[in-house]
């Protein structure tokens, strides 16, 4: 007996024949055309992991439309891809959906993707007359992080009415659905994670396809290509939720975005004030401390959720939600570090281009807070205090207060270390966190040297001091604007710095440093 989902697949089918002829007004003829081409030399993007440019020969020219480059010297090869996506285009038009000028790129390697913020739309060659053209080709046109559950629903559908090849599925049970949906409801977002070998298995990849087409046929794609992309989602939301509520799944919709760049680019999350670019192969530089917050589709929607808190939370302490725009943070692996910075531990923010580079997700607040620091107060200069406010921000993480807790804690040398300086064992809070850097200043048995580049904990703890004696709002506004320090304290930095040395040296009086601390790296 046929299951349910091959029935309405058939009857889908036999539907969208019937709708050719009568739902779709205008037929559409393949274009068929030679191109007179200029061929030149271009520096292409190879697949990011990668880390480096290709240079090869390509052929490009500008049509009613839209403008194509195409990396290859095959003039038959580009002439077939451009009639395929012009084909698609007049479909796409004379269907109500709306247009925008947009560039066309041909890849030669077996990967597609979109970069729509660059009004470019990349493609495989060895996608054309797929449903992974038109998934692109609506990627593009939407945007990189439109729910990728629908726009895989339509791009198959399309591809159906065009002749084109559709991804064949193997069917499933509808209770073998129902059931894996039940107990893995975070599936039931739909998002791009949940489609990729590289974040879910087999199974959670088949069955969300599978529900992303079942859901589909319920809509009218006629009536769907005539409206803005906002309204076909919101139908297309309704009838997941209505899913989530008939197999009684615990349905939470994730907020942040997730486009697709293709089987081998870089994840790429967006939030409310970052986009974040998470580097093939990422692991957190840190990885005995941390687990990997982007290891499958699960950890990094929660991760993503954190990310999204954390940083709102920064840009509203501050009333900057008109100001705080989007930066790119990207997420780099310890190769790609070395290969973009020489050094395997990175932490920077370009504010000018608005660009954060981390290793470690402990620090990521504390990247974005430099970006912050120079909305305020766009000349800043580099000192401890630019780092010192910095720091403040990063004591809003909760990634750095687990980093600290975990090490104190579980590290025997290091709680021993906890435990002989203050006579208490640490305890998770922030109270502990901020003694934290009263310890390590104390045990590093240094002149108390605050600089830039410096170990943070001298600042850190020269932070905190100050912080207990006027009050956190006025030491942020502080090492925001230095020159205010009379009139905020009463007293110097250098009168302030005596103080808070002669505090340290008071509060750990007497206590030996241990001879370990001197060969730890």
């Amino acid at each position: 007996m046929r299951n349910r989902s091959a029935v309405l697949r058939f009857t889908f089918t036999v539907l969208l024949i019937l709708l050719v002829l009568v739902g779709c007004t205008t037929p559409i003829e393949p274009v068929q055309e030679q191109y007179a081409y200029k061929q030149r030399e271009k520096a292409c993007f190879f697949p990011s992991f990668t880390n480096e440019n290709e240079k090869t020969e390509v052929l490009s020219v500008s049509t009613a439309d839209g403008y194509f480059v195409c990396m290859t010297t095959e003039a038959a090869q580009a002439d077939s891809f451009i009639n395929a996506q012009r084909t698609l285009l007049q479909f796409l038009r004379n269907n109500g959906v709306a247009l925008r000028e947009l560039n066309y790129v041909a890849v030669n390697f077996d990967d597609n993707f979109s970069e729509s913020a660059k009004d470019n739309a990349y493609i495989a060659l060895s996608s054309a007359s797929t449903w992974r053209q038109v998934l692109v080709t609506l990627q593009a046109l939407w945007g990189d992080y439109t729910d990728y559950g629908y726009v895989y629903a339509k791009a198959n559908a399309i591809a159906a009415q065009l002749g084109w090849e559709t991804d064949a599925l193997q069917t499933a049970e509808p209770s073998a659905m129902d059931a894996f949906f039940h107990e893995n409801p975070e599936a039931l977002n739909l998002l791009y994670p949940a489609f990729t070998a590289r974040y879910a298995t087999d199974e959670t990849i088949r069955y969300s396809k599978l529900l992303s087409l079942d859901l589909f046929e319920q809509i009218n794609l006629w009536d769907a290509c005539k409206q803005p992309i906002e309204t076909q989602l919101d139908a297309f939301r309704g009838l997941l939720r209505g899913y989530a509520g008939k197999i009684g799944a615990s349905f939470s919709p994730q907020a942040c975005g997730y486009a697709y760049r293709g089987p081998y680019q870089p994840l790429c999350i967006q939030t409310t004030y970052a986009t974040h670019i998470v580097d093939h192969g990422y692991k957190d530089y840190h990885g005995d401390i941390f687990e990997d917050y982007f290891g499958d589709y699960i950890t990094i929607y929660k991760a993503a959720e954190l990310l999204d808190e954390e940083i709102a939370d920064a840009v509203e302490r501050f009333d900057l939600e008109d100001r705080a725009g989007n930066i790119s943070i990207n997420w780099l692996s310890e190769e790609s570090a070395v290969t973009k910075f020489a050094k395997r531990h990175v932490n920077t923010c370009y504010v000018l281009r608005q660009e954060a580079y981390v290793t470690t997700i402990s620090l990521y607040l504390h990247a974005y807070y430099q970006h912050i620091e120079n909305l305020i107060n766009p000349d800043s200069e580099m000192s401890w205090q630019s780092q010192a406010f910095c720091e403040i921000g990063r004591s809003y993480s909760q990634p750095a207060l687990y980093a600290t807790e975990k090490t104190f804690t579980q590290n025997p040398k290091w709680a021993e270390l906890f435990y002989y300086l203050t006579g208490h064992t640490y305890k998770a809070g922030m109270e502990n966190y901020f003694e934290v850097f009263d310890v390590l200043v104390y045990a590093l048995n240094d002149d108390f040297r605050l600089d830039y580049h410096r170990d943070g904990a001298f600042i850190s703890s020269f932070t905190h001091y100050l912080i207990k004696n006027f009050g956190e709002a006025a030491i942020t506004n502080l090492m925001l604007f230095p020159d205010t320090v009379i009139d905020v304290t009463g007293k110097t930095w250098e009168a302030l710095e005596n103080e808070w040395k002669q505090s340290i040296l008071e509060k750990y009086a007497g206590k030996e440093i241990p001879d370990w601390l001197s060969e730890e790296p």
